[in-house]
């Protein structure tokens, strides 16, 4: 039955593995990213999540919540761990330095996996779709996954903002 399940995913999906690894691999090394890079990983596991539960348990109004709230505690937890030890804006050529860490591959593997076992679960046992606390707990940890990313990368810019408008503050004052 694995063999099966295994042979019957799509190729995409294979592709979307190969990208979470390259890009967590590319994690576990110090690193300067743009601010559009920073964004792009936690704007890609939500998208994948969002699919994920609006696929297999529709819109319903507790699993949304659900995820909402899950989302929050994920977001306050990686917010407070943002440091200048793990994280530094360089102003002067607009990027962001990241300490490399293995916790990004982790969380994206973590989700990729979570979502393939969620997928293989509700296409073998259909009843699965309507199953409120089978939804509530796949649904709580997709968005405790989803705000870990989105905390850190929300501080992040909030940082990276800082650090510009107190880099131009500066350019101009000197300049008078």
């Amino acid at each position: 039955m694995l063999n099966q399940i295994i042979s019957g995913t799509p190729m995409y999906v294979w592709a979307i593995l190969g990208f979470l690894a390259f890009r967590g691999i590319k994690a576990s090394v110090d690193r300067e990213l743009t601010v559009r890079a920073v964004v792009i990983i936690p704007l890609v596991m939500l998208g994948l999540s969002a699919h994920g539960i609006l696929s297999g348990f529709g819109a319903e109004p507790l699993v949304i919540a659900t995820w909402i709230a899950a989302i929050a505690a994920g977001a306050t937890v990686s917010w407070n761990m943002v440091s200048d030890k793990n994280v530094r804006i360089l102003a002067d050529k607009g990027t962001v330095f990241y300490r490399g860490s293995w916790g990004p591959l982790i969380m994206m593997m973590s989700i990729f996996v979570m979502k393939y076992v969620v997928n293989v679960a509700l296409h073998v046992s259909p009843a699965l779709h309507s199953n409120m606390l089978f939804a509530v707990i796949s649904t709580a940890l997709f968005g405790l996954f989803n705000g870990l990313f989105l905390g850190k990368m929300l501080h992040v810019l909030l940082m990276y903002k800082q650090a510009m408008s107190s880099s131009i503050g500066f350019s101009n004052s000197a300049a008078v």
